[in-house]
């Protein structure tokens, strides 16, 4: 409870001093998060593109030799990848919505 109200103390603070409204910080906020995470998720991307070259070609290893029992790497690769995409696409979605 204590942070909240300390939130709200720095909010109102902020409202006093700065020439914005609560909406236009908060839109900030929001926005400065989804780019923060847009950039995590561009450097997975960049890292499985490194590993595996693309999607693609991941896939057709899998399809061609399967998945050991004993080595999941790129299945679980496979899956982050396609997780990774699913949330850029979500989160691009989001920021052109505001």
């Amino acid at each position: 409870m204590q942070n909240t109200v300390d939130k709200m103390a720095l909010l109102n603070k902020a409202l006093k001093v700065l020439p914005v409204t609560e909406e236009d910080i908060i839109l900030t906020g929001i926005i400065s998060k989804i780019a923060e995470r847009i950039a995590e998720l561009k450097k997975a991307e960049k890292r499985l593109i490194g590993e595996h070259e693309s999607i693609e070609k991941l896939e057709d290893k899998i399809k061609e030799k399967g998945v050991p029992p004993g080595d999941h790497t790129a299945y679980n690769d496979l899956l982050e990848w396609r997780a990774t995409r699913y949330e850029l696409e979500e989160l691009t979605i989001l920021l052109e919505s505001i």
